[in-house]
């Protein structure tokens, strides 16, 4: 069977007796297909109907993916054309749908990082030299906070965070400190030295490797061996496996959570989680920042706001939000501590003395103790639930 640049490989049987669906089809026909895997290797898995078949192609779709088919040609390959192509908001939906249920809290990640980097581990479960190595090097790009330049390097961290990976390998100018790029390399790095590495993090890591086209994709690999049969440092390799493959999906998660919503120019949202060294321990920046333009008659007004969540010793949790329209900006920290909301407080004329001399009207500057958790961490208009029965 062929789609215009595809190519069907391997059709399995129906599960129904008489024909298989190869030998009904009709010049003309309309099929209704899913897409059972995304395309790796330029192969995809297609189910239509109760028959399930493998295909060559060129279309890149997620898996889950509804498509409209028609039959062009009958005979021993039969070709088919796709009516339908997925939009942008159901690609967004269907890959958050892939990519939530594997993120994982990139401090758990820091945490696991620092213990294989260090000599921490009981010599049973010391990592491979390379693996220890590598794990050093992601460890020393990570920018830090007392860093002279570290104001200017913010932006520069922001930009190689991750969001923006795929649009430097298209660029072919991947940068030697983009984090999802050195998170992937190390997993590249790991999978080799696992010989039972388990199936869906394999199939996490073939979808990663395709994303980037930093290494072939794997083949399949066998169900994982129970703790029993592996060694320590098998198991310790498999949670930094695991870890690694949650935190790219964290990734992933704020880069889908940023794209543009299709039917809504006049709003952007931009997710990033930013990681930071001070001294022997990490930490997380996460920003989030929005754009809203408005029009006013002739005129367009956009206006911008900040939330920034982060966590350093000894402040603890803080919460940040600043607006911003034309040249006037409002500023609201919060504070979990009481000892850090009344040191806030204590400072908020220099805060706003600062933002003065930088050529802002200040129309509200505040400081509280309360709760700084991150909220709102998907576009309220991304549809995660079908509505439809």
């Amino acid at each position: 069977m062929e789609i215009p640049g595809t190519k069907i490989v391997l059709p399995l049987p129906t599960a129904e007796a008489g024909k298989s669906l190869l030998q009904q089809l009709q010049p003309g026909q309309i099929l209704q297909g899913t897409a059972l895997s995304q395309n790796i290797d330029g192969k995809i898995r297609l189910q239509i109907g109760v028959t399930r078949l493998i295909a060559q192609t060129t279309l890149s779709v997620p898996a889950g993916q509804a498509l409209t088919l028609q039959v062009e040609k009958t005979g021993k390959l039969p070709e088919l054309r796709v009516l339908t192509l997925p939009g942008l908001e159901e690609i967004k939906s269907t890959a958050l749908k892939q990519v939530l249920p594997r993120q994982q809290p990139l401090p758990r990640l820091f945490r696991l990082l620092t213990q294989v980097a260090s000599d921490t581990s009981r010599p049973a479960q010391a990592p491979p030299p390379a693996v220890k190595q590598a794990v050093q090097s992601l460890l020393q790009r990570i920018i830090p906070l007392d860093h002279p330049g570290f104001k200017t390097q913010l932006l520069q961290a922001l930009r190689l965070s991750g969001i923006e990976t795929e649009a430097q390998l298209v660029r072919q100018q991947v940068e030697a400190n983009d984090f999802k790029v050195n998170l992937l390399r190390l997993i590249g790095l790991i999978k080799p030295l696992i010989s039972t590495a388990p199936k869906q993090l394999n199939q996490a890591l073939a979808m990663q490797q395709q994303l980037s086209n930093l290494s072939p994709s794997p083949a399949a690999a066998p169900q994982p061996a129970t703790p029993r049969e592996t060694n320590p440092t098998t198991r310790l390799l498999l949670e930094l496996f695991k870890q690694l493959d949650g935190a790219i999906a964290r990734i992933q998660t704020n880069q889908l959570s940023s794209l543009p919503a299709a039917d809504d120019s006049s709003r952007q949202v931009w997710q990033f989680e930013l990681p930071i060294r001070q001294e022997n321990s990490f930490d997380l920046f996460h920003f989030r920042i929005a754009r809203d333009t408005t029009h006013k008659g002739s005129e367009i007004e956009t206006s911008w706001s900040l939330t920034l969540h982060m966590s350093l010793a000894p402040l603890g949790p803080m919460r940040v939000r600043l607006s911003l329209a034309d040249e006037t900006i409002s500023t609201t920290i919060w504070s979990e501590r009481a000892e850090t909301a009344k040191l806030v407080d204590r400072h908020l004329d220099e805060l706003r003395a600062g933002l003065e001399s930088a050529g802002l009207q200040v129309d509200k500057l505040e400081a509280f103790q309360g709760m700084a958790h991150i909220e709102n961490e998907l576009p309220s208009e991304q549809p995660l639930l079908n509505e439809k029965a």
